[in-house]
C-alpha cells in the first residue's frame, strides 16, 4: 500500500453516524478539504486490548449532488458528527430522503476499503476491483 493512496484520499471527517460501538461503525464520511462523501460500513475488525481496535471499512461513493446537500447541512466547521436519526428536528426533508435511499439500497461491493481505527488517521486504502 503506497502512501500516495492515503494522501489522495485526504483527511476524513465523519458527518453522520448510523451505528456506534467504541467508535463509528456505519455512517457518512467526507473529505475534510472538499464535498466528496462516502457511505461507510465496518466490514472487519481485530479487537485490541491496549490500543484502538484495528478496523477495515467499506466506502461507497455518494453522488456529488447528494454530497453537496449533506455537507451544506452537516459539514459546518466544528460541528462534529451527528447521530442519525438527528434529534432536535435537524435534517431537511431532502437530507432525510438521501439518507433513506442510502440505508435502503443494496450496497453491493464498496468502491474503497480503508484501514482506520477511528477515521482520525487512515493507515491504508485499497481500490476494490469490480466484478
Amino acid at each position: 500500500m503506497s502512501e500516495d493512496s492515503v494522501e489522495k484520499l485526504g483527511q476524513l471527517e465523519v458527518l453522520i453516524i448510523f451505528d456506534w460501538r467504541d467508535g463509528p461503525l456505519e455512517g457518512i464520511v467526507r473529505r475534510r478539504d472538499g464535498n466528496a462523501c462516502w457511505y461507510f460500513k465496518l466490514i472487519a475488525e481485530r479487537l485490541e486490548t491496549s490500543i484502538l481496535d484495528d478496523r477495515l471499512f467499506g466506502l461507497w461513493v455518494i453522488p456529488d449532488s447528494d454530497s453537496s446537500i449533506l455537507c451544506e447541512e452537516f459539514g459546518g466547521a466544528g460541528q462534529g458528527a451527528h447521530v442519525w436519526p438527528v434529534s432536535g428536528g435537524l435534517g431537511s426533508i431532502e437530507v432525510r430522503s438521501i439518507v433513506d435511499g442510502i440505508l435502503s439500497a443494496r450496497a453491493g461491493s464498496p468502491n474503497l476499503i480503508i484501514r482506520t481505527p477511528d477515521f482520525v488517521e487512515v493507515f491504508g486504502v485499497w481500490n476494490v476491483v469490480p466484478d
